[in-house]
């Protein structure tokens, strides 16, 4: 006789997680990142960059498979498409970290002292976006367990505020950072578009982290 599995597939969702937790594994690697890039260590920065890669790869394949696993006859107590929104979202904030950690490796960035606390509170803020959004993440599965109602919704959906919260921080760190080494006297122009570049990614991970908290909204407000 068939089984419940073989007609209806397997949940998504602890994959869904799983992926998430890969995710923010490469996140959680911008910081020592950051400290090789104003220490100059060039050797430190290339050794990252390839753990980097691989996290990266290793959060790729993961995707891969919820997205080939993803049935089309399991009964989802969600849209399909919120959570390929949501697993989409997700590959953004690896790639944009994979993308701070290969600007990192173009070359020594000489930073002025006085300008590393600025850069260090924003990584440390966009990790602290990502951690907070893994929270979330991984409350999924006991979503779909109660099918994205009751108390632990709604206090997902406050936890989501937290995190648009947090990315608006980034942001304002993010023009604080920028105004400083634009204004900063003897900053070549190679430096300065580098440092363009490592926001960018910074702030590409924060967005991204704040897109997949509205796709959470989306699929608990659809119920």
């Amino acid at each position: 006789m068939t089984s419940i599995l073989a007609v209806f597939g397997k949940s998504p969702f602890e994959p869904l997680v799983d992926h998430a937790r890969k995710v923010h594994a490469c996140v959680k690697m911008v910081r020592p990142i950051a400290d090789a890039v104003l220490a100059c260590d060039m050797d430190r920065l290339n050794k990252l960059q390839h753990d980097m890669s691989k996290t990266e790869y290793e959060a790729d394949l993961l995707k891969d498979q919820v997205r080939h696993n993803l049935p089309h006859r399991y009964f989802l107590p969600v849209n399909r498409e919120d959570i390929e929104r949501f697993l989409g979202q997700m590959d953004r904030i690896a790639d944009d970290a994979q993308d701070f950690s290969i600007v990192a490796t173009f070359r020594c960035i000489a930073l002025p002292k006085d300008l590393h606390d600025d850069f260090l509170a924003l990584v440390d803020k966009v990790a602290q976006v990502s951690e907070s959004l893994l929270g979330l993440a991984e409350k999924l599965a006991l979503l779909q367990k109660e099918a994205f109602v009751g108390s632990d919704a709604e206090g997902v959906l406050s936890r989501i505020h937290d995190v648009a919260h947090m990315e608006w921080e980034s942001d304002k760190l993010s023009r604080k950072f920028a105004r400083r080494y634009f204004s900063t006297p003897g900053i070549d122009p190679v430096t300065i578009i580098l440092l363009d570049k490592l926001c960018a990614a910074l702030g590409g991970i924060a967005n991204h982290a704040e897109n997949v908290g509205k796709n959470l909204r989306l699929m608990i407000l659809r119920k």
